[in-house]
């Protein structure tokens, strides 16, 4: 069983609740807050990462009992600290109240010594951590991967376009990417094939609207998609406008979710090494560190105004149509 003193009665930021001897715990390597080991990775992050920027180190609210006959064992902290025999893979533990060293986890590994010091010259797996800041070790992992010559394939990214990148602080290339794909969606409207198209079935549905809520809605349903198909056969070049349409729509996606981790490794170096080489970080450790973190991370706030400016250009090339129809 894992001897967990050092944090017996102690509260995970994630759930609120104690710890006890036999809790599986995880520190973030970032600030010290002990964690529930399955609280941690179901959270994705430090349940205390939004004071990260203001410097913030974890301070214990209990001190636990000291022991009735301490051991000499030879280690220099066995006076001082009763679990210094914890399970740490051989390793001392630090007297009590001392800064948990990054390799000590409570007996569960640092998430970050899975990996390299270096995800590339210059730029070290723990500052391209603070810059990422929201599931750092998925994305390092995946850094790695792309270090080591191989693919990556980033899910939201597929899903979510431009928006994505600009969640994550790549403003250039969320813009770009947004304003192509609303320039795949714009092309087809000025197209007079698929203009009468759209306009033929927005007529018929208009037309059927009320019979396909009647008791017996077959016969207007059937006669509502053999006019569907007419309109179909009328205009041939506006269905395959459609169906290029959805094809580059897909082949974008595949795009951005294949091109997305490449792009967020080069722009977490590059933001790392401005930092970094900036005259006003020289020599101040702690302010590097503090620039680190609020420069990286996420932005939820740019994401909903991109989404809010998609929608309303959307909704000019929406009424653009419209206009053309009548």
């Amino acid at each position: 069983m894992m001897n967990n003193f050092r944090y017996t009665n102690e509260k995970c930021p994630v759930c609120g609740e104690a710890f006890t001897e036999s809790s599986e715990i995880v520190v973030c390597p970032l600030c010290g807050t002990p964690h529930h080991k399955e609280c941690y990775s179901k959270n994705g992050e430090c349940g205390n990462s939004e004071k990260h920027n203001e410097g913030f180190v974890w301070k214990p609210e209990y001190k636990p009992e000291e022991p009735k006959e301490p051991q000499a064992n030879g280690n220099p902290y066995s006076n001082a600290d009763p679990y210094a025999n914890a399970n740490t893979n051989g390793q001392q533990m630090p007297p009590y109240g001392a800064p948990v060293p990054p390799q000590f986890v409570m007996g569960v590994q640092n998430p970050l010594n899975a990996f390299p010091p270096e995800i590339n010259d210059g730029v070290s797996t723990a500052d391209a951590a603070a810059v990422i800041k929201s599931r750092p070790e998925a994305y390092l992992r995946k850094f790695f991967l792309i270090k080591s010559g191989k693919r990556t394939f980033n899910f939201c990214a597929f899903l979510f376009g431009g928006y994505w990148f600009i969640y994550r602080k790549m403003y250039k290339l969320g813009a770009i990417f947004l304003a192509l794909t609303l320039a795949v969606s714009a092309i087809p409207i000025f197209i007079p094939q698929y203009t009468q198209l759209e306009s033929e079935i927005t007529a018929i549905t208009e037309e059927y609207e009320n019979d396909i809520y009647a008791e017996n809605p077959m016969d207007s349903l059937n006669e509502m998609y053999a006019k569907y198909g007419a309109a179909i056969k009328k205009h041939p070049i506006g269905v395959a406008v459609i169906a290029v349409q959805y094809a580059v729509d897909i082949a974008l996606s595949l795009y951005f979710g294949f091109i997305a981790d490449r792009k967020y490794k080069e722009h977490i170096e590059k933001k790392v090494r401005e930092i970094n080489s900036s005259e006003d970080t020289a020599g101040n450790e702690e302010f590097r560190k503090l620039r680190l973190f609020s420069e990286g991370g996420t932005t939820f706030g740019y994401t909903v105004l991109a989404i809010m400016a998609v929608n309303i250009v959307s909704y000019a090339l929406s009424s653009l149509l419209t206009m053309l129809n009548m």
